[in-house]
């Protein structure tokens, strides 16, 4: 059973919790631990998003694999359609029509990241 997000670390040291990617809160280490996006410095940002764009298609491909799980098992227990299945009914992209690239840089957490590393820039 799936704790909450922030029970951070709780799939275990190396393993990223797929949810990271749809808040703008915290980023969430290799060892489990929690960074409040508002207290990392620009260093630390700097490198999160160099790590995030290296590893952008393989978190696209698992962060599909869990909608998909997600779209089934909504159906399954509750006979309703998913968030993303009414996002593509209203007219949204599918995941077909998405590159890694854009999945990410449109992700709450990505956008955070960007928008601090732009503020803390533009302070200077």
């Amino acid at each position: 059973m799936e704790l909450p997000f922030t029970a951070f670390g709780q799939f275990g040291e190396g393993a990223l919790d797929l949810r990271v990617f749809d808040q703008d809160i915290y980023w969430v280490d290799r060892l489990g631990v929690s960074h409040p996006l508002k207290e990392m410095s620009q260093e630390y940002i700097a490198n999160v998003i160099a790590f995030l764009v290296e590893c952008r298609e393989q978190s696209f491909a698992d962060t599909q694999r869990r909608w998909f799980i997600q779209t089934v098992g909504d159906q399954i227990l509750f006979d309703e359609p998913a968030g993303e299945v009414l996002g593509v009914t209203l007219g949204g992209p599918t995941w077909g029509q998405l590159t890694a690239e854009t999945w990410l840089e449109s992700t709450p957490l990505m956008r955070a990241l960007r928008g601090r590393l732009r503020a803390a820039e533009g302070e200077r």
